[in-house]
C-alpha cells in the first residue's frame, strides 16, 4: 500500500538494519537515541497529516524508563504504548540490565510508569542480524503489504514483560528476547483486511504480544506461534463517536490464563506485595478493551498547547488509524 504507515515502518526498518550493520563494521555504531530520532522524523515527514510528535526529554526518560509514548487512535478512541528503544551490539545482544539510578532496572521503571500512564509497556529493538531463517512462512512474518524481507528485522517490537522475564535469570538471553519480538511494520500494520479497521489490527497484535509474555512470566505455557484470539475480535461496531467506548469481549480460555495473586512460577520465591499488585495491573491491562484517549492525548489531536498533568508523560507520538473525527 503506497503511502501506508506499514510501508514507511518497513522502509525505516530496512534502513536501520543496513545502517547499523555498516556502523558496526566501521566500529562506530550510532546510539538508540540517534536511530529513534531518525525514525520518528521520517514517520513525521511521511505522515505529517496523521502524526503528531512530542518527544521525551532526557530528564523525563530517566524518570520513566521510556524513549517515547506511542498512541494509536480512531477519533477519540485508542490505545497507547510506553516504548524503550535498545540498539543491538556487534554480536546482536542488548544492554537490558541498565539501571538509570544505579539501583533499579530501567525495565522496572518502564513497566511501572506505563501502568500509571495507562499504556502497554514495550521495547523497540534496532537490529543488524537476521535470526529467523529457520522459521519461514510463520504468520507473524507476513501482512497484506508485501513479502517479508530480512531487513524488516531492523526494527522489532517486544513486550516489556519479555525483558522482565529474562532479567530474572543469571544471564540475559538475547535469543529469548529476539524470538519473542516481531517486525514493527507487521504489528503496527495500518490496514490489510477490508473487514477490520486498522485500530483493531494494531491493538489485537500489540495486546497479543503482551498477553503471551504475561503467560510466560507467570510460568504457564510457551509463547504461541500464532496470534491469540483477541487479534481477530471485531471492534468496528463497538467504536462509537458518542461514547468513545468499546464493548468488553469474552475470550476462550480466559480463566485458564488468569492467576490468583498468590500463585507464582514453580519453584520461585513468593511474590512481594508490590509485585503482586503489579501483576494484577498487568492482567487487567491484558483484558482491557480499547477506550477513550486520555485528555492529554486528545489535546494533542486538537493541537492544543499547555502542560500535561504529569510531567513524566510529556512525550508522545500520536498516529491516526481511522477517519473518524475526534
Amino acid at each position: 500500500m503506497v503511502g501506508s504507515l506499514c510501508g514507511t515502518l518497513a522502509r525505516r526498518a530496512e534502513l536501520t538494519f543496513e545502517a547499523l550493520a555498516a556502523e558496526h563494521r566501521r566500529g562506530w555504531p550510532s546510539s538508540e537515541v540517534t536511530h529513534t530520532e531518525e525514525n520518528l522524523r521520517a514517520i513525521d515527514r511521511a505522515h505529517g497529516d496523521r502524526v503528531a510528535i512530542r518527544p521525551f526529554t532526557s530528564d523525563e526518560e530517566r524518570s520513566n524508563g521510556a524513549d517515547w509514548e506511542w498512541w494509536f487512535h480512531s477519533g477519540a478512541v485508542g490505545f497507547g504504548m510506553r516504548v524503550q528503544a535498545k540498539r543491538a551490539n556487534r554480536n546482536g545482544g542488548y544492554d537490558l540490565r541498565y539501571r538509570p539510578d544505579g539501583d533499579r532496572y530501567q525495565n522496572d521503571l518502564l513497566i511501572e510508569d506505563a501502568m500509571k500512564a495507562g499504556c502497554i509497556p514495550a521495547y523497540v529493538f534496532y537490529n543488524h542480524l537476521n535470526w529467523p531463517q529457520m522459521r519461514p512462512g510463520k504468520p507473524w512474518l507476513g501482512c497484506g503489504h508485501g513479502p517479508f524481507t530480512e531487513g524488516q528485522l531492523g526494527c522489532t517490537i517486544a513486550s516489556a514483560l519479555v525483558v522482565k522475564q529474562t532479567l530474572r535469570g543469571a544471564r540475559v538471553s538475547s535469543r529469548y528476547v529476539k524470538h519473542r519480538s516481531r517486525p514493527w511494520n507487521r504489528i503496527l500494520c495500518d490496514g490489510n483486511e477490508s473487514s477490520a479497521p486498522s485500530l483493531e489490527i494494531a491493538y489485537g497484535r500489540v495486546l497479543s504480544l503482551h498477553q503471551a509474555a504475561l503467560v510466560e512470566l507467570e510460568g504457564q505455557t510457551e509463547l504461541p506461534e500464532a496470534p491469540s484470539a483477541v487479534a481477530r475480535l471485531p471492534i468496528r461496531s463497538a467504536i462509537s463517536k458518542e461514547s468513545g467506548r468499546v464493548d468488553r469481549h469474552q475470550r476462550d480460555g480466559e480463566d485458564d490464563r488468569r492467576r490468583a495473586d498468590h500463585e507464582t512460577t514453580r519453584g520461585a520465591a513468593p511474590l512481594s506485595s508490590t509485585e503482586r499488585g503489579l501483576r494484577r495491573q498487568l492482567r487487567e491491562m491484558s483484558d482491557r478493551p480499547v477506550g477513550r484517549l486520555p485528555q492529554r492525548v486528545r489535546a494533542m489531536i486538537r493541537g492544543a498547547e499547555g502542560e500535561p498533568a504529569d510531567r513524566r508523560v510529556a512525550g508522545a507520538v500520536l498516529v491516526n488509524l481511522g477517519s473518524a473525527e475526534p
